[in-house]
């Protein structure tokens, strides 16, 4: 019989930890080699894939929210399945949620977030705040943004930003949207972006610019 203490070493050598540390049982010898090893190999791959996705979820700052997909409608349940199948690391995609305060905007955004990083996608949350400062700063919290495939923008025009803010803002979005997913999410409707700035001509380049290619949630 092989010898437990030999394979864990090898293991080991090989960087399959959770084998070398007995978190994979090794004395299930009830089915054939082949059979046996694929199931260790995808115990290994499985404990990896966890792993990193905690790893991943502690990283992103997304907020500890719950949202009820019970309680949502059918044709908001079936849009949610079809962004479920979205790969948010290989293509640059867009989604804008609008809706009242407390209408669940912001924890819809988490689980969509959150699925995306089980599947090993890299997301960040931040504010239009937080990312106004990063993008001055360039060091920090902006460097987790450029190492992201997902980033989740939260409070967008909750306020009514100065013109530099609004250029600034809209700078740093176009840049980080070229190359990486973003999902948006704002309680102002998108409508009235254009009314509440003074540099009109900004306010609807930058929502013409999210919008496109993008899908919308509406909530409440």
């Amino acid at each position: 019989m092989a010898d437990i203490a030999e394979i864990k070493a090898l293991a080991q050598e090989l960087c399959l930890m959770n084998i070398a540390t007995g978190r994979i049982d090794l004395t299930d010898e009830k089915t054939s080699n082949q059979d046996y090893l694929l199931n260790i190999l995808r115990q290994e791959t499985e404990l990896r894939r966890k792993k990193k996705a905690d790893a991943l979820k502690k990283a992103s700052r997304l907020p500890k929210k719950i949202f009820d997909t019970a309680k949502v409608s059918s044709g908001l349940r079936w849009q949610l399945e079809e962004i479920s199948k979205l790969d948010f690391r290989n293509e640059t995609i867009r989604i804008v949620i609008v809706g009242e305060c407390a209408t669940g905007k912001t924890a819809l955004a988490a689980k969509i977030a959150g699925d995306a990083i089980v599947g090993g996608c890299p997301a960040v949350y931040t504010t239009e705040d937080d990312l106004l400062v990063a993008s001055r700063r360039q060091k920090g919290h902006w460097n987790k943004l450029l190492h992201s495939d997902l980033i989740v923008l939260d409070d967008l025009f909750y306020m009514t930003p100065s013109e530099e803010n609004l250029r600034l803002l809209y700078k740093a979005v176009m840049f980080l949207c070229e190359t990486r997913s973003m999902i948006f999410v704002t309680n102002r409707p998108l409508s009235e972006w254009d009314s509440m700035c003074a540099d009109r001509h900004t306010a609807v380049s930058f929502r013409q610019r999210i919008m496109t290619d993008a899908q919308l949630i509406h909530l409440g």
